[in-house]
């Protein structure tokens, strides 16, 4: 958990501006999923700055979000503040060890979050006891292909990027994740991708000059078959991204 909190700690405000937390398709889908859902309560895991958080809490009569980092959290109050929420409770909290009520939420939202889990297992069935009967997880993150060799390139690049990074499952691998702590997982979209501007992703986690030398060098001598997946060009690439629904 240092990691995250040394990483994230120092780049708070980069996520405060990032167009891709901010907005995009897949947190639109993950709102229209908890509205469906509906209920009191809703616990978002891994808020970061709250972005998900003020787009869900507005749907729900009481509202938290657990980070482990005290720095997004800070700044995450004033997300919230900025879009008028006032029924979420910010809470700086391990996602292995959450500390909350069993059965006590209507609705879990984890969204780009996972990928830093040191100890998924856990953190998902943690997820699944606060959950009351009935309730869902909406899990958005980053998925790797099956293929072993296009695995491992997207998972080493994040890593170089920013040593906090664990690993983007793959599909059968967030949804084992979800299942394995006794919620029933369906696939709602793996269609999704997100774009990066090589240079701002670099930016945003303030990755070291070698470490970000050896992103770019990576990028630009992919092979064809990571160029074509992670349609890489001279100054972009996309990750797929899955929307993956989990009742408990």
């Amino acid at each position: 958990m240092k990691d995250v909190q040394r990483q994230f700690g120092k780049t708070a405000a980069a996520y405060v501006a990032s167009p891709t937390h901010a907005a995009s398709e897949d947190l639109d889908r993950l709102v229209m999923l908890a509205r469906a859902h509906g209920g009191e309560r809703v616990v978002d895991v891994g808020t970061g700055v709250g972005h998900t958080l003020r787009r869900v809490a507005p749907l729900f009569r009481a509202a938290i979000g657990l980070d482990a980092t005290r720095e997004m959290l800070a700044a995450g109050g004033g997300v919230l503040a900025d879009g008028g929420v006032t029924n979420a409770l910010l809470v700086q909290a391990d996602a292995r060890a959450m500390p909350l009520a069993t059965a006590a939420f209507d609705v879990a939202t984890c969204r780009v979050a996972a990928h830093h889990f040191t100890d998924p297992a856990r953190s998902f069935g943690e997820i699944a006891r606060v959950l009351r009967p009935g309730g869902i997880l909406v899990l958005v993150d980053n998925y790797a292909p099956d293929e072993p060799a296009l695995d491992a390139f997207i998972n080493t690049l994040e890593t170089l990027r920013d040593t906090s990074h664990v690993r983007n499952q793959t599909l059968d691998g967030w949804r084992a994740l979800v299942e394995d702590a006794g919620m029933r997982a369906s696939i709602d979209s793996a269609a999704m991708v997100t774009k990066f501007s090589t240079e701002a992703w670099l930016a945003r986690s303030q990755t070291p000059h070698d470490r970000a030398e050896r992103v770019r060098a990576m990028l630009r001598d992919a092979p064809p078959a990571a160029v074509e997946r992670f349609r890489i060009t001279p100054t972009e690439f996309a990750v797929p991204k899955v929307v993956l629904v989990g009742r408990r």
